[in-house]
C-alpha cells in the first residue's frame, strides 16, 4: 500500500505541472496519431483505434484509449482528420479532442507536408481518491483497500444518519475532496517528409506553454517536442522491414526519452517487431514485442506487450497495447467533378 500511495502521488505531481503525452509502443504504425502532418499521405481513408494498459497491476496505472481518422482533401491541397483520446491515471482523467488540416506539396525527393491539430483538453480530478502525506483519512483508508476500490464511490454517498465531518480531509488549501474539472485549448504543429525509402517528421506540442484553471488549481501544459524517423527496405519481395526511431523531449530537455524499433511485414498480412525504450541507465524502461495480422483486405489487428526493464518491473506485470485499424485501400479522387468540354457541333 505504501508503494501504491507513493506511485499515485508521483502521478499527481507530474500531471499537475506539465503535459503528459500518451506513450505508445506502436508509434511507428499509427503515424497520424503522432503527427498531424502525416494526414492523407496514404492517399486513402484511414481509421485507428487503440487501447493501452500501462504498468498493469499498479493501482491507478495509466490507461489510454485512442480513436482517430484522416483522409485526403484535395480541394485544399491536403488532408483533414480528427483524433480523440482519453487517458486515466490515478485520480486524473484527461480527455483530448482535436481536428487537423495539413498541406501537402510534392518535391523531387518525395512529399512534404505541413500540418496542425487544434482542439480542447478536458481534465477531471476525483479529489476523493487523492492521498496527501498530511491528510486525515480515518475510517476511509481501510475501505479503500477493498475490492474494486468501492470506497471511492462510497465516500460520496450520504445517508440520513451518517456523520461525514472530516471523513476526507487532505489538509491542503488547494485540493478539494470532491471532483473538480477544467477545460482549455490544446494544439500541436508538425512537418512530415515521405520519400521512397526514408520518411520522418517533427512535432511541437502546446507551444507556447499555457495553462487553464482546474477547480482552485491551475493545470500547466508545457510544450514538448517529438522527432520520428523511419527507413524502408525490402527482402525477397515478400518481406518489408521498417526500422524506426522516436525521440521525445520536454520544454527544457530535462526529460528525454527515445524509442528504437523495427517492424516487419510479410506480404502485408503478418506483422512482427521489437521496440526498445530508453537510452541511458536512468531512462531504460521496456522492451516491446509487437505481433499482428491482417483481417481481410481492409483491417489489421496488432498487439504489443512491454517487458519492463526499469526498477518498477518488480511491481507490475508489463504493459499491453492493442490496435485495430481500417484502411479503405482505395485511392480517393481529386474531389472535383470532371471538366465539361462543350462541342460546338452538338449545339
Amino acid at each position: 500500500m505504501k508503494l501504491a500511495g507513493v506511485f499515485l502521488l508521483c502521478i499527481f505531481y507530474l500531471s499537475a505541472v506539465s503535459q503528459q503525452l500518451p506513450q505508445y509502443t506502436q508509434y511507428m504504425i499509427n503515424k497520424y496519431g503522432q503527427n498531424p502532418a502525416y494526414g492523407g499521405l496514404e492517399r486513402s481513408l484511414s481509421v485507428f483505434t487503440s487501447f493501452r494498459d500501462q504498468n498493469d497491476a499498479f493501482p491507478g496505472n495509466p490507461q489510454t484509449f485512442y480513436a482517430g481518422t484522416d483522409m485526403p482533401f484535395y480541394l485544399w491541397n491536403g488532408a483533414l482528420g480528427f483524433t480523440f483520446y482519453n487517458q486515466k491515471t490515478g485520480a486524473f482523467s484527461n480527455t483530448d479532442l482535436k481536428f487537423s488540416y495539413n498541406y501537402v506539396t510534392g518535391t523531387r525527393a518525395g512529399f512534404l507536408s505541413f500540418g496542425a491539430r487544434v482542439g480542447v483538453n478536458f481534465l477531471s480530478v476525483n479529489g476523493s481518491s487523492i492521498l496527501t502525506p498530511d491528510g486525515n483519512y480515518e475510517g476511509v483508508i481501510g475501505a479503500r483497500v477493498g475490492v474494486n476500490f468501492l470506497s471511492v464511490n462510497g465516500s460520496s454517498i450520504l445517508t440520513p444518519d451518517g456523520n461525514y465531518e472530516g471523513v476526507i480531509n487532505h489538509n491542503d488549501p488547494v485540493l478539494d475532496p470532491a471532483a473538480f474539472n477544467g477545460l482549455g485549448l490544446s494544439w500541436e504543429a508538425g512537418v512530415y517528409f515521405m520519400g521512397s525509402r526514408v520518411e520522418g517528421g517533427l512535432v511541437v506540442h502546446d507551444l507556447p506553454t499555457h495553462s487553464y484553471g482546474v477547480g482552485d488549481a491551475s493545470y500547466s501544459k508545457a510544450f514538448s517536442v517529438s522527432l520520428f524517423g523511419q527507413y524502408k527496405t525490402t527482402i525477397l519481395d515478400d518481406i518489408k522491414l521498417y526500422p524506426s526511431m522516436m525521440v521525445r523531449a520536454d520544454a527544457d530537455a530535462a526529460v528525454v526519452q527515445t524509442d528504437i524499433g523495427c517492424v516487419g511485414y510479410y506480404r502485408d498480412e503478418i506483422i512482427g517487431g521489437l521496440n526498445f525504450r530508453g537510452f541511458s541507465p536512468g531512462s531504460i524502461d521496456a522492451l516491446g514485442i509487437i505481433v499482428g495480422t491482417g483481417i481481410g483486405k481492409n483491417y489489421r489487428l496488432i498487439y504489443s506487450y512491454d517487458i519492463g526493464l526499469s526498477g518498477l518491473r518488480k511491481y507490475h506485470q508489463g504493459s499491453h497495447e492493442i490496435t485495430l485499424s481500417y484502411n479503405l485501400k482505395k485511392l480517393i479522387g481529386m474531389g472535383l467533378p470532371p471538366r465539361i468540354i462543350y462541342n460546338p457541333r452538338d449545339l
